[in-house]
């Protein structure tokens, strides 16, 4: 049987720093990922300062875990493309 389940899906989440009150690391983990512009409301983001960033979730117990996705804001740029390797490389 293969499925695939978002074991962090609602969890409490963590991020060594955050950009912005409403783009915390809760965002994440909320299922929501059809608008990936960061001030849209559906992504977390780090303070651009950092040169590190620190991503965690409780999952609340230990998981045998096959892959991790992690799903990028893109501004709704193809990943990718010119203009979205433009964008985020200022």
């Amino acid at each position: 049987i293969c499925f695939t389940e978002n074991l962090a899906l609602n969890k409490s989440a963590w991020q060594s720093s955050t950009f912005g009150s409403y783009i915390g690391a809760d965002r994440a983990v909320d299922g929501q990922y059809t608008e990936l512009r960061v001030w849209a409301g559906q992504c977390a983001a780090s303070d651009r300062q950092q040169r590190t960033a620190e991503w965690r979730v409780d999952l609340g117990g230990i998981k045998n875990i096959h892959h991790v996705f992690v799903q990028y804001a893109t501004d709704n740029d193809v990943w990718g493309t010119l203009s979205y390797n433009f964008i985020h490389s200022i």
